[in-house]
């Protein structure tokens, strides 16, 4: 192989970032999404134990869920996303539907 045809390989691989740039930003965007998440699930308690309405919170998580699955579909295209999409999908319609009607 040519040098010149080393470095067009080389700026081909690395067009996205080096791996260990695209490991950190995965784990980084995993570690900050499991605070969101427990914050969620300490917002959550609070508005149950207090008798506020919740649907909220579980909007937002639900909207994280279908924006994973929608993701990892037109990424893998397995059917068992599209199952776990739908559900979600019920799911965020469901809790949005209730929050817009305590909201309005």
């Amino acid at each position: 192989m040519e040098k010149h045809e080393i470095l067009e390989k080389s700026r081909r691989e690395n067009r996205n970032g080096d791996e260990r740039e695209r490991t950190i930003r995965m784990e980084g965007e995993s570690f900050s999404l499991l605070f969101v998440f427990l914050m969620g699930l300490i917002l959550l308690t609070w508005k149950r134990v207090h008798g506020l309405p919740h649907e909220d919170v579980l909007t937002m998580f639900w909207t994280a869920c279908v924006a994973n699955r929608v993701y990892r579909l037109t990424r893998r295209r397995n059917t068992s996303d599209i199952v776990t999409l739908l559900i979600s999908l019920a799911f965020l319609i469901w809790n949005l539907v209730k929050f817009l009607q305590i909201a309005g």
